[in-house]
């Protein structure tokens, strides 16, 4: 028998405490596949829901962490407009709320003189009117509430009648809420605020959008102007949310790495008198301590082949159950599975270090006496 199937039968062993060290492995993989997809879903997800409505450069509050919520007066939008280069701004005010039942969802309110008003794709119905409390769902969240057209939805206490139904192409759009911005800076009481201008120009091409950043940003020291990807993955709430998954996934791979270190620590114990005797006939330390080393491999690589399954199913979960009609997704790349399979092989080893050099290290004479 070579040297992996060594492994694999001393693993088969105790085949109850390999499972459960494996499925504290696949934990580990299928927290981090779930908490970072869920992260760059969302990031992926306003980035996109970006650049689907053609807007080149966001220009934001420096320093701003609160997503929602007015951090501008609206009427810099004339003077963004009046910025060398710049076509055309569209003001927009963002905030979350419950919309019943324990469902959130962002509701944000469009200038109805602004591009993102103008051009809003309608499946049905058509688009509200300022002053009379209506709203446009994305048709996610209008299946979610199962609102048609002509039913009501209440937002902040307020009710607000359904006449018209979007279909953006982003799932973060198709789950969000579009009311007149008049309305919604009188329904949060933050008249004349705005969270942040989109701005299309005349040349969006890489130079165009140097020079009316640089135009933009002189307006004022506070504001933050950056193209639309660069500032939603800037962004300083979304950087702290991806920063928190990873410390959750960080923890949880650290005691799946002491779990797997446990685990063969208690295997060459129980295993003092064979590793003697494999030295005896010859084995060297080098090959005593691959084989412990490939027995934590061999697990961590099992538990993370389950735990990508897992996450996968962990984020469909979440956003299903959890965040109903926010039409938000997690990003399943290859690339995070491949990350998380790389985290898994090291759990196994720095979990295996200590008892490989634990067996490598024993003398046969003093093993043989052992039991």
């Amino acid at each position: 028998m070579n040297l992996l199937g060594v492994a694999f039968r001393n693993l088969l062993r105790r085949p109850g405490r390999s499972v459960f060290t494996l499925l504290g492995v696949a934990l580990a993989v299928a927290s981090y596949i779930t908490l970072a997809g869920l992260s760059e879903g969302m990031i992926d997800g306003a980035a996109v829901g970006m650049r689907e409505r053609g807007v080149d450069l966001l220009v934001s509050r420096k320093g701003m962490v609160e997503v929602f919520g007015g951090a501008l007066p609206q009427s810099l939008s004339a003077e963004i407009a009046a910025r060398p280069g710049v076509k055309e701004v569209t003001p927009e005010l963002v905030s979350l709320m419950e919309l019943g039942e324990g469902l959130q969802a962002v509701v944000t309110g469009w200038d109805p003189n602004g591009f993102a008003f103008r051009e809003m794709n309608l499946r049905s119905g058509r688009l509200p009117v300022a002053g009379a409390r209506e709203v446009v769902l994305g048709d996610v969240l209008a299946e979610t509430l199962h609102a048609g057209l002509g039913s009501s939805v209440v937002l902040n206490f307020e009710s607000y009648k359904v006449v018209g139904i979007a279909q953006f192409g982003t799932g973060l759009l198709r789950g969000m809420a579009v009311t007149p911005l008049p309305d919604l800076q009188e329904l949060l009481t933050q008249p004349g605020r705005v969270t942040y201008f989109q701005v299309r120009l005349d040349q969006p091409d890489p130079a165009g959008q140097k020079r009316a950043a640089a135009a933009i940003a002189s307006l004022r020291p506070d504001l933050l102007v950056a193209t639309s990807d660069d500032a939603i993955r800037g962004n300083k709430a979304l950087a702290m949310l991806s920063a928190a998954s990873l410390a959750i996934a960080l923890v949880a791979m650290a005691m799946a790495a002491l779990s797997v270190l446990n685990t063969l620590a208690m295997a060459v114990e129980e295993r003092v008198r064979e590793i003697g005797i494999l030295a005896s006939i010859g084995w060297p330390r080098e090959r005593i301590l691959v084989m412990i080393v490939l027995e934590g491999l061999a697990l961590a690589f099992a538990g993370g082949i389950v735990g990508v399954g897992l996450g996968q199913v962990g984020a469909h979960l979440v956003t299903s159950l959890v965040l109903p009609g926010s039409g938000l997704s997690a990003a399943g790349s290859v690339e995070l599975g491949l990350k998380a399979m790389a985290g898994a092989v090291l759990v196994g080893a720095f979990g295996s270090i200590w008892p490989a050099l634990r067996a490598s290290g024993l003398s046969p004479a003093a093993a043989l006496r052992n039991q």
